[in-house]
């Protein structure tokens, strides 16, 4: 956030230590909103930059959206936007489930994947990765939701919908059930403007993520080790302790053409 500065009038002249606590004060304001400022601008990204999600499944390996990295030649993960950047490497990928496998020299702790058929309707879900809203990227955030029941869209029997918020640079974000197991990927949401010109109504939070038995039969078909478990109606976890507990599995993920990259 940019601070805006005060346009304080100061109708007597310098009285001693009020006035100077004072003058310090407006000079402190004005230092942070310069910084303020900075931040702002550290964060924007060029328009051949892609932003999105991804998540830790097996040390050394990632999981995000295809879309985001699909004829990008170079790609950086970092937990934080301030944090240091590695290089990472497409090593697997499908363009019909639209998954990625990245393989990156990063330290964290791997997620466990659920088992889809336990996963009941009306469980809560959370969602969390790195929104892009504009040309900014936020930093680590997570929003909730459920997964509301069983929709076929347009043919696909491989998605599921969910009321958790999403944006762009959520892609390939993990979808986390309160028992602290993925059982889903971010893949899009519903593109409410077109929803609204051809039925007049307007959608909310109506988005969709691939089932955790498809990211399973995809990690399993690249000879990834990862940890398998099932939905546990029994422990439920607070939002801030999901996010807490992933604080060290999900990284930011940006990706560009060779030809754009630094």
């Amino acid at each position: 956030m940019i601070l805006g500065m005060f346009n304080l009038r100061l109708h007597r002249p310098f009285l001693g230590v009020q006035s100077l606590i004072l003058l310090l004060v407006l000079c402190m304001l004005g230092l942070q909103a310069a910084r303020a400022q900075a931040s702002q601008d550290e964060l924007a990204t060029s328009p051949n930059t892609s932003v999105a999600s991804s998540f830790l499944v097996a040390p050394g390996y990632l999981i995000t959206a295809y879309h985001a990295v699909k004829d990008r030649q170079v790609i950086y993960v970092a937990k934080s936007r301030d944090d240091v950047f590695t290089v990472g490497k497409i090593v697997g990928f499908s363009e019909d489930l639209d998954l990625a496998l990245i393989n990156s020299d990063v330290a964290g702790n791997p997620v466990p994947i659920g088992q889809w058929r336990s996963f009941p309707i009306g469980a809560e879900t959370f969602v969390i990765g790195y929104p892009k809203i504009g040309n900014y990227v936020s930093d680590r955030r997570i929003t909730g939701g459920l997964f509301n029941g069983f929709q076929n869209f347009g043919g696909r029997q491989d998605w599921f919908p969910l009321s958790a918020e999403i944006h762009r640079g959520n892609s390939g974000s993990p979808v986390v059930g309160a028992d602290g197991v993925v059982y889903g990927v971010i893949s899009h949401k519903l593109d409410a403007e077109k929803v609204v010109r051809a039925y007049g109504d307007f959608p909310q939070n109506v988005n969709f993520a691939l089932k955790s038995s498809e990211l399973i039969a995809f990690l399993d078909l690249y000879g990834v080790d990862f940890k398998l478990s099932s939905f546990s109606p029994n422990k439920t976890l607070r939002p801030f302790e999901v996010y807490q507990r992933y604080e060290d599995s999900i990284f930011l993920l940006l990706s560009t053409s060779a030809e754009a990259a630094p």
